[in-house]
């Protein structure tokens, strides 16, 4: 075996990891009829494992996994399982963000919801999204009824955010985005997740005062901290790995008042992904419009993935200078159309993962217009 066929063996297993809902360390202690093929893989990564690797892996021994080996065969198959992991993180990330087709499970096993798939302004549709008047989801659950069966938001979206927009704004439209390859016949166990954040309240810019061909940028970083010096911070920077927020506003020339946050991960993660969180805005109202009375065109939710050398290229850019790198893949997730603009915040304190970014941000346009 090569290296070449190590990653397309890496590869298969991780879609039948995904396709089975099975973790990598079960597929390599009881592989079945896979045992020949997650042999040669662990037999390979036991020849690449060298003194820098084995460190870093000998931690992981402690752990009761693959006991049936020697040590050196039981470094190779951590370090296996881990790659299989990271295939198997971006495998499942490329099909949450793929084009809704009717070939994907969600839409065999409930054929009508593509008829429900959000339309553009030229009436075609946009394959991200479903009107949420044709999904039901359980308050805290990722998992959400349909006609014959159930389905599932994507990871990327939290339970909270949609039960919280369909309660506020209950007669505009919103637009979710499940995911296309999850699909149940029965209801499954309910999934619990995090309590959402108390949303902050903060005073903007009153009147809209950007105008035409006017833009706005600012950018608020994480530094590494120690617990003593800041323990928001410390938990932001290293255990939830967030690095960046960006916010760009400009008022366009036809006078659409144009707005997008982008929230930035570290760009080296082992599994090579960088997720970056978006929220975007459009509003038609003119300059000297109370912010109490701005009404939204519609307001996204969406994920930029950046892959590889993706991640290095935008992290090192910023959307003050113009044109940032496009992301690897991207999809949206939530869309809500009409909603006020005083909402921004609300959305993007339950979307947004660091609490600190989004204080310090807040706090300077609180500071700017006292």
């Amino acid at each position: 075996m090569d290296i070449e066929a190590y990653f397309r063996v890496v590869d298969e297993l991780a879609a039948e990891c995904l396709n089975g809902d099975v973790a990598p360390q079960d597929l390599i202690e009881e592989p079945g009829e896979r045992a020949a093929m997650v042999s040669d893989c662990v037999a390979f990564r036991c020849s690449l494992v060298d003194s820098a690797e084995e460190a870093k892996l000998d931690g992981y021994l402690q752990m009761g996994f693959f006991r049936d080996g020697n040590r050196r065969e039981r470094l190779g198959s951590f370090a296996f399982c881990f790659e299989l992991q990271h295939a198997l993180e971006l495998l499942d990330a490329k099909r949450q963000c793929a084009p809704y087709s009717r070939e994907q499970k969600l839409f065999v096993g409930e054929p009508g919801l593509f008829e429900q798939i959000r339309k553009r302004e030229n009436g075609s549709p946009d394959f991200e999204m479903v009107d949420l008047a044709a999904v039901r989801p359980y308050e805290g659950s990722t998992i959400c009824a349909l006609g014959h069966g159930f389905g599932k938001l994507v990871s990327f979206l939290s339970p909270g955010i949609v039960s919280w927009a369909k309660t506020k704004f209950p007669t505009i439209p919103i637009y979710v985005r499940l995911n296309p390859y999850w699909f149940q016949k029965t209801k499954p166990q309910r999934l619990l997740t995090e309590a959402t954040l108390v949303p902050a309240n903060p005073r903007w810019l009153g009147d809209l005062s950007l105008r035409r061909g006017m833009k706005e940028f600012a950018a608020y970083e994480l530094h590494d901290r120690s617990p003593r010096e800041s323990l928001s911070e410390y938990k932001d920077y290293r255990m939830r790995g967030i690095r960046r927020l960006e916010v760009y506003a400009a008022r366009r020339n036809d006078g659409y008042l144009s707005m997008l946050v982008e929230e930035l991960p570290r760009p080296d993660e082992e599994n090579g992904l960088m997720v970056a969180r978006c929220v975007h805005l459009d509003t038609r109202d003119p300059v000297g419009t109370p912010l109490r009375e701005v009404v939204v065109q519609h307001l996204d939710l969406a994920v930029n993935v950046y892959c590889g050398d993706d991640r290095k290229s935008r992290f090192a850019q910023t959307m003050q200078r113009g044109k940032v790198q496009d992301a690897t893949f991207r999809t949206h997730l939530l869309r809500v159309e009409g909603a006020p603009l005083e909402s921004l915040f609300e959305f993007c304190a339950m979307f947004l993962r660091s609490a600190v970014l989004l204080d310090e941000w807040v706090s300077e346009l609180a500071a700017e217009s006292a």
